[in-house]
């Protein structure tokens, strides 16, 4: 861990330059507009991926409109073969097999990926590499590769896209369909952090190449962490803090962007009688609040940020509570534990 606080250190300048996700060009109407089409595809559309990839880039303008199109249909037609996946028959198949059979490993999703982004004349490659997190959790060492991805190249600049994580998720030896975010068009230096390509040379983050251990030691980091707004500069800023014990802040499962943290600590453990920024935004919350126990702090409102500046005087859990207009309830968006 001593290795990744050098790199980490090392390359906050070179993070500050780091571009946006492509995707944050698209508007909620204009996503919702794209989706409704590449959803509508009818099926005489579905037969070829020439024809599905003319129908799913119609009318659409930009390689970020096309690139979307694509993604959206694949999450809602293709299902990922879990009985396949564990019974180790990772055959590869043909785009052509994969749209008659609307299910596959890893391997049919980027070859299907990848076929239309080139029919709708898009810069794709496929990428080989290690990946954690997808199937099961905990330790992780990899001895060959056990997972494949797309990169895409927009407006000069080089966006991972996994479409087979994109469309849902294995829970418990079954497959759940679910459209995540998470991995569309999403900048190299936070992809790195679940993602390790095996040509190091696909890394294409601003920050220093990691070697395969030093990505393996990587603290593991949820899908919900980035659905929250955190940057990929915030985590690398944490991982050089000679205080972090190895665990990002607790996240949790809830609408993407529903909060977007803009200040924050993302270190799981807080010390006591430290002073700790917040600043969080969101148009759907009317209220937020530090609560430790049964001491609530309400947040300063301002529009639709929310702000404290806290000191924790006693130990044990810290969590950082929304609360929707006409809702009783409190939603959980962040959760510590504070220590001596």
């Amino acid at each position: 861990m001593r290795r990744l606080a050098v790199l980490a250190g090392w390359c906050l300048l070179a993070l500050f330059s780091t571009p946006n996700a492509v995707a944050a060009t698209l508007t909620p109407q204009e996503l919702a507009a794209i989706d409704a089409h590449a959803l509508a595809a009818p099926p005489e559309a579905e037969k070829s991926s020439k024809t599905l990839a003319a129908y799913l880039t119609r009318g659409l303008q930009t390689d970020q409109e096309k690139v979307r199109a694509i993604y959206r249909w694949i999450g809602d037609r293709i299902d990922y073969d879990v009985d396949a996946f564990l019974a180790g028959k990772l055959s590869k198949m043909s785009a052509s097999e994969v749209l008659a059979k609307r299910v596959s490993v890893c391997d049919g999703f980027v070859t299907l990926f990848a076929e239309l982004a080139r029919e709708a004349g898009l810069d794709v490659k496929t990428i080989p590499g290690f990946a954690k997190g997808y199937v099961g959790q905990g330790a992780h060492h990899f001895d060959t590769p056990n997972h494949m991805w797309n990169a895409m190249k927009l407006d000069g600049e080089w966006r991972m896209i996994d479409s087979t994580w994109g469309a849902g998720y294995v829970e418990q030896g079954r497959y759940k369909k679910a459209l995540s975010e998470a991995f569309f068009l999403v900048p190299p230096e936070q992809f790195v952090f679940s993602h390790f390509p095996q040509e190091s040379a696909w890394q294409l983050q601003h920050t220093p190449r990691l070697s395969q251990k030093e990505f393996e030691a990587l603290p593991e980091v949820k899908t919900t962490f980035f659905n929250n707004g955190i940057s990929a500069l915030a985590a690398w800023e944490t991982l050089s803090n000679p205080d972090f014990a190895g665990y990002f802040v607790q996240t949790y499962d809830q609408p993407y962007r529903l909060a977007s943290v803009q200040k924050a600590p993302l270190a799981y453990n807080l010390k006591l009688n430290r002073n700790y920024e917040f600043k969080i935004r969101s148009g759907t919350f009317e209220k937020m609040a530090v609560v430790q126990g049964d001491k609530w702090l309400e947040m300063d409102k301002q529009d639709d940020a929310f702000a404290l500046t806290l000191q924790p005087a006693l130990p044990g859990q810290l969590l950082v509570l929304g609360k929707a207009p006409g809702s009783e309830n409190y939603t959980a968006i962040l959760g510590y534990e504070v220590r001596p």
